[in-house]
């Protein structure tokens, strides 16, 4: 109720200073399904659930034209959780994005709370945008961590247009840790953070790679995260693939992925392959692999509202004991984890 008070009242104050802007907008996205999800050793499951096409969210951003080509803009966004009314955010009501910006002929520099370079590339080159039962995150160990997709105390430079290039470079400033999340008893990536990104999009071509480094502990590990990826659209198809590697210490997982959308007419056939290799532990970690078969269908009913189902298998070997999210926890080590989500997504 607080986050909801929070937010009519921010929503209140943009509404009475919409004058003074160039521009205000009120977005978000909702996105529901009925998911059910059956894992080895403690049966199936069924949920209704979210995000399973796009990840739900409310939000508001503006703009002001200052002259001369200068812009101010800022931009605030949330998660929600429409099957229960509650956001995801651990805290954060802006948990997505809390950002100003300067944008220029110069690029744009952005202050807050962003999404990070390596978080970027890993949308960019996934079918279901690392999303849902589909989604390649699934079966990426250190995903849940908190500079791997998002960051806060960002400062960022984005790059301007410059024919097919872009990219970005983040500095994530240390200002503590966080000790009630749960897991290792300290949040060890919540330290400083440095990464970019660059890439060449034009025409059919999309092409990048990704880097991003934060400090683990006071001795100067670090937690690393790299990525080559790229997609070509065919016109009646396009295809993607990307290779992450993420390193821990003297941990590492690589991950391959594989992956295709193809449209027809309203429709979207979309499918992928991913696959995450273990290295560099002891002989249990190394052999703690998986793979991940996803394919999925949409029906767009217009602009705004899709209907959609995926379906999607993970095998484990070894220890490995990769889930898919909203079944029974406690999957058996090496076990199967397989699921469906039948949705229905709509953007305003």
């Amino acid at each position: 109720m607080k986050h909801i008070a929070t937010a009519a009242a921010l929503l209140a104050l943009a509404a009475g200073t919409a004058s003074a802007q160039s521009s205000v907008t009120l977005f978000g996205i909702v996105d529901v399904n009925l998911r059910n999800v059956s894992n080895s050793g403690v049966g199936s499951n069924s949920t209704l659930n979210n995000n399973g096409l796009s990840s739900s969210r409310f939000g508001f951003r503006g703009v002001e034209d200052l002259g001369g080509g200068l812009k101010a803009g800022f931009w605030l966004e949330s998660d929600i959780n429409p099957d229960n009314g509650t956001t995801n955010g651990n805290g954060k009501l802006f948990a997505r994005r809390s950002t100003v910006s300067l944008m220029g002929n110069f690029g744009e520099f952005r202050l807050g709370r962003d999404l990070t370079p390596s978080g970027a590339f890993t949308y960019t080159f996934d079918p279901f945008g690392v999303i849902g039962v589909g989604g390649s995150a699934n079966i990426a160990r250190y995903s849940g961590q908190s500079t791997f997709f998002r960051a806060d105390n960002a400062i960022s430079y984005f790059l301007p247009n410059m024919g097919g290039v872009y990219g970005q470079a983040m500095v994530a400033l240390d200002e503590g840790v966080n000790p009630s999340l749960p897991g290792t008893g300290v949040d060890r990536f919540a330290r400083k953070y440095a990464g970019g990104r660059l890439g060449y999009a034009n025409g059919p071509i999309d092409v990048a790679v990704s880097y991003g480094s934060t400090e683990v502990d006071a001795t100067g590990g670090k937690f690393k995260t790299t990525g080559i990826g790229g997609s070509y659209n065919f016109g009646v198809a396009k295809l993607m693939s990307h290779y992450y590697s993420d390193r821990l210490l003297a941990l590492k997982e690589n991950r391959f992925l594989l992956g295709v959308s193809v449209p027809l007419g309203a429709h979207e056939i979309r499918a992928s392959y991913v696959r995450s290799d273990a290295t560099g532990g002891t002989a249990a970690y190394n052999a703690s692999d998986a793979n991940q078969l996803a394919l999925g269908y949409v029906h767009n009913l217009s602009k705004r509202t899709a209907m959609y189902g995926t379906a999607s298998r993970i095998s484990n070997k070894g220890g490995a004991t990769f889930a898919i999210s909203g079944g029974n926890p406690g999957i058996t080590a090496g076990g199967k984890s397989s699921g469906y989500e039948l949705g229905l997504r709509h953007s305003f």
